[in-house]
C-alpha cells in the first residue's frame, strides 16, 4: 500500500469522529470507512503511537486524542476573535430563532468555523470544524467572492444576501450574507439555517435585516484580526 493510500485512509478514520461519535468501537470503524478491521487496527497503532488516537482498553473503542486537539487548537488560534464571533452568532440566533454560524473557504470545501445551534427542538445542528461542499447559501456566497462568480455576485448585490431551501439537505433553508473588513477584504461569511417551513417570505427579509445589522461590527472584529 502506496504512502498516499495509507494517509489517506488514516484520515478516513480521523474523519469519522464528531459530536455525535466521539467514541467509536472497531466494528463500527469497519462501517464507517468500509475498511477491513486489520487495515484499521495497523493505522489505529499508529495514530495511536502519535497521540491522535486513544484506546479503551476496556472495551477497545477509540476516541481522539491530544495530538488531534493540537492541531485543532493551532488552527484556531489564526482566528483570534472567535469569543466576539460567537457572541454575536448568538444574538442572531435569539433574534432569528435560527441556528447561526461564521463560515470561511479552505481549499474545496466551507468550513463552519463558528456556530451558535438554536434551542429550538427543531433546529439545524452542525459541530464547529465540519466542512461541506461550497453548496447552500453559505458556500454561494464564498464562491462568489473567492472565485470571482460574477453570476452570484450580481445576485448578492441586488439582494443583499443569497437565499437556498433544500440544497444541501433537503429540509434545510439558510440565508446569508457576506463579510469583509475595513479595507473591503472579502473574509467570509454568516448566515441562519434551520428548517425550511421557518424561512418564509416573511421571514427570510427579516433574517437578511438581521444579520447585516452586524456587518459594522464583524468589519471592526475582523480588521483586528
Amino acid at each position: 500500500m502506496s504512502t498516499i493510500k495509507v494517509l489517506d485512509k488514516a484520515f478516513q478514520i480521523l474523519n469519522s469522529f464528531d459530536d455525535a461519535n466521539k467514541s467509536i468501537s472497531l466494528k463500527e470503524l469497519t462501517v464507517i470507512t468500509q475498511l477491513n478491521k486489520s487495515t484499521i487496527l495497523r493505522i489505529c497503532s499508529s495514530l495511536i503511537k502519535h497521540n491522535f488516537l486513544i484506546k479503551n482498553e476496556i472495551n477497545g473503542s477509540y476516541r481522539l486524542g491530544p495530538g488531534s486537539w493540537k492541531l485543532g487548537s493551532i488552527y484556531n488560534s489564526n482566528f483570534k476573535i472567535g469569543n466576539e464571533i460567537k457572541e454575536i452568532l448568538s444574538e442572531i440566533c435569539e433574534a432569528t430563532g435560527q441556528s447561526a454560524g461564521y463560515w470561511v473557504k479552505a481549499g474545496n470545501k466551507k468550513v463552519c468555523l463558528y456556530r451558535v445551534n438554536s434551542k429550538s427542538e427543531l433546529n439545524h445542528y452542525v459541530v464547529e470544524g465540519t466542512t461541506f461542499e461550497l453548496k447552500s447559501a453559505t458556500g454561494k456566497v464564498l464562491l462568489a467572492y473567492t472565485e470571482d462568480n460574477s453570476e452570484l455576485k450580481n445576485q448578492i448585490d441586488k439582494k443583499g444576501y443569497i437565499f437556498t431551501t433544500g440544497e444541501r439537505l433537503d429540509n434545510i433553508a439558510s440565508v446569508a450574507v457576506p463579510v469583509f473588513d475595513k479595507k473591503e477584504n472579502f473574509k467570509g461569511t454568516i448566515s441562519v439555517s434551520g428548517w425550511k417551513q421557518f424561512f418564509t417570505n416573511r421571514s427570510v427579509p427579516k433574517y437578511y435585516k438581521i444579520l447585516s445589522s452586524y456587518r459594522n461590527k464583524l468589519k471592526e472584529l475582523l480588521s483586528n484580526e
